[in-house]
């Protein structure tokens, strides 16, 4: 909904020059830390608009100048009046309109895609099948007629995968074909960057475009599609005047036209690697535990937080960098928690020789933790899936307290931030909770906001969301 004129008009008055700072990547320092002295504490009372916007994303909008600018599914980069949530343009990525083709092209692409969407059909019924018939052989582990039938259609499977996998690779429609995507993340969920020259927006088609803040497109490159089916979220990044994405490997690009300058092979990861220095030279640590080099893409450390036997693929969230520490958790429900801090070295002659040195390592909640950690005033705080919190001592990742939030029936999805001395926990039902920071739980207030998974961001006078139908601004005032 629009809210209605009168408030607008206060809204508008109340958003100054002090509201102009740029916000230009996920959650500032990647941390969740916003350097305001205001944050709201009331939601619905304080609606400055809301905008409703064409379709959900996970993405975390970003604040360049005077707007506002996000992402939508498909493959929408969309910018709003930051002001007042007017948009001001809206551009789509998807792979046939970025590509001027022939007619015959076209219709060719299109039977292409009908002959997938077949195939992927008949995949997700025996898929369906294939899981009931195991649950019976389950309770009934002698049954050989169970046995042979599925012998049957796994290798019926194997034979449609395999189909799939060389449609969906044929070289001349690999790059329009839609790769497959978990609905629960969709192709959007990569925060778009600005560097202050470009604006950058990736997309799980396997697309990275380039725009000005006019909506100009300047580039596009079709680099690859995601290495999984469940999607990608990485944000893209300039590290050391590269650009830095990930689909299947992290590769590097040149920011002005999208030519590929290194790859450094990866395996499947959700979250965004965190850049630090030493001497001045530049290196990612990876949500996998890898330490990339920037300069030409090797790989020198790896291993640094745990990966599960069977499901390695379970590292959701971002590392955080906050002084001389990098903080990381991870974790499989029923299974292992591990929250971890790593030092940086103060020289390169240290860190060729030994690497990251581990300051700490806990067991904590054995869970999946989708949110980044919060660092702040001295403390780690990290939110398992089912919306337990555990607040940690930075120093020595010594619990203080962990606490279940109740009465939420959904899954924090986005990471936890700080505002104006609270803290904002969200959860995908649309819950908002804050509370305050320190070593005891203390809640202030909660809200129902509609359902998101994005992450709010906060200036001197306002907070912005992102959910999955309307963007929203809220006075802090």
């Amino acid at each position: 909904m629009k809210i209605e004129t009168p408030i607008l008009a206060l809204a508008l008055l109340t958003l100054g020059p002090v509201l102009k700072a740029d916000l230009p990547s996920w959650r500032t320092t990647r941390n969740g830390v916003y350097d305001t002295a205001n944050a709201p504490t009331e939601w619905e009372s304080k609606l400055l608009f809301e905008t409703p916007l064409p379709s959900k994303s996970n993405g975390t909008p970003i604040l360049v100048s005077d707007r506002i600018i996000f992402t939508a599914e498909p493959a929408l980069l969309i910018c709003a009046d930051r002001d007042t949530g007017k948009i001001i343009w809206e551009r789509s990525n998807d792979l046939m309109e970025l590509n001027d083709l022939s007619e015959q092209k076209r219709e060719a692409l299109q039977a292409h895609k009908a002959r997938i969407a077949d195939v992927e059909r008949s995949l997700q019924k025996l898929r369906s099948d294939t899981r009931r018939l195991e649950r019976t052989l389950d309770r009934d582990p002698d049954n050989t007629e169970i046995k042979e039938r599925l012998e049957g259609m796994y290798q019926e499977r194997e034979s449609l995968d395999a189909e799939s996998a060389a449609l969906m690779g044929d070289p001349e429609f690999r790059q329009f074909v839609k790769p497959p995507a978990h609905n629960t993340n969709g192709y959007s969920s990569y925060t778009p960057y600005y560097d202050g020259k470009r604006l950058y927006a990736v997309f799980g088609l396997g697309v990275v475009v380039a725009y000005d803040l006019d909506g100009n497109r300047l580039w596009s490159k079709f680099i690859e599609h995601p290495d999984h089916r469940w999607g990608g979220a990485t944000m893209p990044q300039i590290v050391d005047g590269k650009l830095i994405v990930r689909f299947d490997d992290y590769i590097a690009l040149n920011p002005k036209n999208g030519d590929e300058i290194w790859r450094a092979p990866s395996e499947v990861v959700f979250g965004t690697p965190a850049p630090f220095q030493i001497e001045g030279k530049s290196f990612l640590f990876t949500p996998r535990g890898e330490v990339i080099r920037v300069s030409d893409g090797k790989v020198i450390q790896e291993g640094l937080v745990f990966l599960h036997a069977t499901r390695d693929w379970s590292i959701f969230n971002s590392p955080a960098v906050v002084g001389d520490l990098i903080y990381a958790v991870s974790g499989v429900e029923k299974a292992n928690g591990d929250a971890y801090a790593y030092r940086i070295p103060k020289s390169l002659d240290t860190f060729n020789k030994k690497g990251l040195e581990l300051a700490w390592h806990t067991e904590v909640e054995n869970d999946r933790y989708y949110a980044s950690p919060l660092i702040h005033d001295g403390l780690v705080y990290i939110v398992t899936r089912e919306n337990k919190i555990t607040v940690l001592e930075a120093k020595t990742g010594k619990i203080v307290y962990t606490h279940e939030i109740k009465g939420a029936r959904g899954t924090a999805y986005p990471s936890m931030t700080l505002a104006g001395g609270k803290i904002y926990l969200g959860i995908d039902d649309g819950h908002m909770v804050i509370f305050k920071p320190g070593k005891k739980f203390e809640e202030i207030a909660r809200h129902s906001v509609g359902p998101y998974r994005s992450t709010p961001l906060f200036t001197e006078n306002a907070a912005y969301l992102r959910t999955y139908e309307s963007l929203q601004a809220v006075s802090s005032l």
